[in-house]
Formats: structure tokens, sequence, C-alpha cells
């Protein structure tokens, strides 16, 4: 089967999960927190349940990496990696920035990407050697190459701060133009489609980024973790971290990619 095909298969799960997370978005839901204090909801299960169906019916015999449900099949050649809500709290909380991760891997290789964002009705997708694309538009990151005319993003200055990376950190977004949080996978959104230039995460787990190497590849941009490695499986399709919140990552242009690098580098 081909990448495109492939393509096809996973913007159409991810229009499944779009109709799932909205119709709890639009109406009341409870939240419940998990043991590590990150909250999750029926929005979230239901989104993930339905692309597992999905999947299992359209790619029988591919494993699948998921937030809320875990690893099925997880020496399969092929792998699905997925986070169904990336920002619950922001879904939470009613603000339109949370989004639906899809990403798919052949022996640590990545194949597909998408960032869909239900509220606004936006895709963002790649597939390899094909390009990325905004709602059918081919898109880029921006060719800034001077860190203090660049927009820097981010996730919570606390996680920062509580990881260890509060002062690289601080210097790092004070030599920009420019600072704000929008973070999770929105943040890696518009760095990918040249609105930001920057976007930083002390933390992630491996379906918060799984989409981002290949993504980053077909815009012309970067990503890596924040000492510079730009793989997150190893050449026998291993994560190359636990796959729990043990990686870190940032997205930016080529050029200022060196930039970031050099702040955090030596933490």
């Amino acid at each position: 089967m081909e990448n495109k095909n492939f393509l096809e298969i996973a913007l159409k799960a991810s229009e499944l999960a779009e109709k799932e997370i909205l119709s709890v978005y639009s109406s009341g839901f409870s939240v419940e927190w998990k043991p590590d204090s990150t909250p999750v909801t029926i929005a979230d299960k239901k989104a993930e349940e339905v692309m597992r169906e999905f999947f299992q019916k359209e790619t029988p015999g591919f494993g699948i990496i998921g937030e809320e449900f875990g690893i099925e099949s997880k020496d399969a050649k092929y792998q699905w990696i997925l986070d169904p809500i990336d920002g619950t709290k922001s879904f939470i909380h009613g603000v339109p920035l949370f989004g639906t991760l899809i990403a798919l891997y052949h022996k640590g290789n990545p194949l597909v990407s998408i960032i869909r964002l239900p509220a606004l009705h936006s895709v963002l997708y790649a597939s390899e050697g094909n390009g990325a694309f905004l709602d059918g538009t081919r898109v880029f990151t921006s060719k800034e190459n001077d860190l203090s005319k660049a927009l820097v993003l981010s996730g919570t200055l606390n996680t920062m701060e509580d990881k260890g990376y509060g002062k690289p950190f601080e210097n790092l977004r004070r030599s920009a133009r420019l600072y704000r949080g929008w973070g999770d996978c929105y943040g890696y959104y518009l760095v990918a489609i040249g609105r930001a230039d920057i976007m930083v995460d002390p933390v992630v787990s491996l379906w918060d980024i799984a989409p981002f190497p290949l993504l980053f590849k077909e815009s012309g941009g970067f990503f890596g973790t924040l000492s510079g490695k730009t793989e997150i499986f190893d050449s026998n399709g291993v994560p190359t971290a636990p796959i729990y919140e043990g990686f870190t990552g940032f997205a930016s242009t080529q050029a200022l990619a060196k930039d970031v690098i050099s702040h955090f580098g030596n933490t």
C-alpha cells in the first residue's frame, strides 16, 4: 500500500475522531484525573476507541500505540501512534487550541503525520516525500534566521522550571522578539505553517510528538530533542526514550535550530 493510501486512511480516522470530540465539546462532560494529575474526558476515550476500531479494520496486523489504551501488537513492523486529544486542559476549559495527533511508522521510519484541530475545523498533514499541507494547500515553515526577530512558543513555564530548563528558556525567549504560550500541538502547527518560528517542550510522551519528525521534514523545518537529536526511534524501530514523558522536543525553522540547541545543549 502506498503512503498516499495510508494518508487517506489516517485522514478518515481523524475525521471520525473529530466527530466524537465535537459531540462532547459542545455538551456538558465530566473530567477524570489520572494518577499523574493529567485530565481525561469521555471525548479522549471515545476518539481513541473509534480510531483504533477503524485502523484495525483498514490496516489489520498493524500495531497501535495510544495515550489512553496503551500498546497493541508492539512487535508489528507498522505502528500507528495516536493522541486523541493533545491539549486536554485546553479542551476542558473550552479553549479551541487542542488537536488529534496521528502518525504511522514503519520500522521506526515515519510515513504519515496529521495534526487535526477539531474546533477550528483545520487539518495539517504530510506523507513521506510529498510535502506538508494545510487544508489542501502546501505549506512551509518561515524563513526566519534571526532569533531577535523570532516568535517563540512553549507550554507552561512552571513545567519548564520544574524540569530544570527555566534559565535556558528564559534566555531564549528574552533573546527573541516575541514570546507567547500557545503550547501543545497548536504551537507545532503554527511553526509548521510559518506563523511562528520556535516551539519548545520540556517534557513530552511519544504520542505527543510522533507526527513531528516527518511533518517538519516535509515543511522545510527542524524537529528534535533539546539536545539536538532528531530520531525518536532507533534503527530497530524501538523508541529512543521511555514512551511516557521520556522525551523533550522543539520545532523551529532550519536556521534557528542551532540557536535553540545552543541554549539547551548543556542542560
